[in-house]
């Protein structure tokens, strides 16, 4: 299962990378479901109100998210985001809370997280990561592990 973070929404509603547009044009999501948090709706939704045009910005978020499935945070999928944030303040290594309540609900499920934001994403131990701007393949730990480190 992919999941969609707002980097990624960006980047579709920017269309400046006609690689990453490519990738979503070419989802079929009858055969391969694609989900995004509803934390990822939260932050689109922030971003398109501050912006000059809010409705013109609703508008690409709503267009964008059509034959997407918005998924609630649940109970169960609490331990793990609470994990990912302590390790990594433990590490200190902290992402912001809304990306590691995001990487942790991706880890409770069991989904591969498709981001442009590999420098904080990377940071957290087992979350299969996908950038399509590289590729529509899972980035090794290798890839992973030198994006964190340039970002550091």
């Amino acid at each position: 299962m992919l999941a969609l973070d707002s980097s990624t929404f960006v980047e579709i509603m920017r269309a400046r990378n006609r690689t990453v547009q490519q990738a979503f044009m070419a989802l079929d999501t009858e055969q391969s479901p694609v989900v995004a948090s509803v934390l990822v709706l939260h932050e689109l939704l922030s971003g398109a109100r501050l912006g000059d045009n809010p409705a013109g910005e609703r508008a690409k978020v709503e267009r964008v998210l059509r034959g997407i499935d918005v998924v609630a945070l649940e109970p169960s999928d609490i331990e793990f985001t609470a994990k990912v944030r302590a390790d990594l303040r433990r590490q200190g290594r902290p992402i912001g809370d809304v990306d590691a309540l995001i990487a942790g609900q991706a880890l409770a499920r069991g989904w591969t997280l498709v981001t442009r934001n590999v420098k904080h994403f990377g940071r957290v131990e087992g979350l299969s990561l996908i950038d399509w701007a590289v590729g529509p393949e899972p980035l090794s730990a290798e890839a992973v592990a030198a994006r964190v480190r340039e970002g550091e």
